[in-house]
């Protein structure tokens, strides 16, 4: 993306109304009410419990999914992180490889402790999980960004809605099934060859045909590889629930969410881009 066309995107007039801070109001309501009842359901006597394992953990994941959609309508209330995500991710491609690589480190850093930390630790545990969506749902303006201006939100929420459902059940109930080895590791490594395409490529791309039609690639094929991930997880989900057992297990719901939101948050960023590309394709590129 361009510098200027990096301005024009964060430069969009705030969105500010009544409907911003109902709609505000409504998920603060929801966050409360999640709350009370992560409170309710994952303790016992004070304590982390196994009893509704999927449960709390789903509880979290929503928790997080409107967390996010918090930061989202704060930025459209004030515009707040606007001027963040310009700093960074306008000047250039140095600039935007720069600030991804930056953000890469501090998710690798904040994930590390997450993975590392004492589950009974409930403030740390919380806490890191809380840095990790917040930065999360900071990523995610551009690519809403991008979706208002192309109009393909709604359109890649539902199919995120579709996918998640339908993916984990069959992960839930059919993953051992489906999955009949690790292919985990070998996912990742093609994450990790996308990354330096992502990294890389653009250097070479002097068009923006070439790089709509690059973008669209990447997000069909991180898509699928999310996807797939997501079925992984929703297996894993099954074993860490069936071997949770108060007195031996201290169950860690913060980091089994976050395990499951990444890909969500991934499907949803790639139904974004790879619509939005693909109507670019389509329409052609309004100047």
């Amino acid at each position: 993306m361009s510098s200027k066309a990096s301005k024009n995107l964060f430069n969009m007039e705030k969105i500010k109304g009544s409907n911003t801070l109902i709609k505000l109001f409504c998920s603060l309501a929801i966050v409360v009410l999640i709350c009370i009842m992560i409170g309710n359901y994952a303790f016992k006597n004070g304590h982390l419990t196994c009893d509704h394992y999927v449960f709390n953990t789903y509880l979290y994941i929503v928790l997080a999914i409107v967390l996010m959609f918090i930061v989202v309508l704060v930025n459209d209330q004030t515009g707040i992180f606007n001027s963040l995500l310009m700093l960074m991710f306008s000047g250039g491609i140095f600039r935007i490889i720069i600030s991804f690589i930056i953000f890469i480190i501090i998710y690798i850093v904040l994930t590390y402790a997450l993975y590392h930390v004492d589950p009974t630790n409930i403030l740390a545990t919380n806490g890191i999980w809380l840095s990790l969506i917040f930065i999360t749902g900071l990523l995610l303006i551009p690519t809403i960004m991008l979706g208002r201006l192309t109009d393909v939100v709604g359109l890649a929420g539902i199919a995120t809605l579709v996918v998640t459902i339908v993916v984990g059940l069959l992960g839930y109930y059919l993953g051992d099934k489906i999955i009949t080895f690790d292919w985990d590791s070998y996912l990742y490594i093609a994450l990790f060859i996308l990354l330096g395409a992502i990294l890389f490529v653009p250097f070479y791309i002097t068009t923006p045909e070439a790089m709509i039609t690059f973008l669209y690639v990447i997000s069909i094929i991180s898509l699928i590889i999310f996807i797939l991930l997501l079925l992984s997880n929703h297996k894993k989900l099954k074993e860490n629930s069936d071997k949770c057992i108060d007195g031996k297990v201290v169950p860690n719901y913060p980091l089994e969410s976050y395990g499951i939101i990444i890909k969500i948050v991934n499907i949803f960023k790639d139904f974004i881009v790879a619509l939005s590309m693909r109507k670019m394709r389509k329409y052609g590129i309004k100047r």
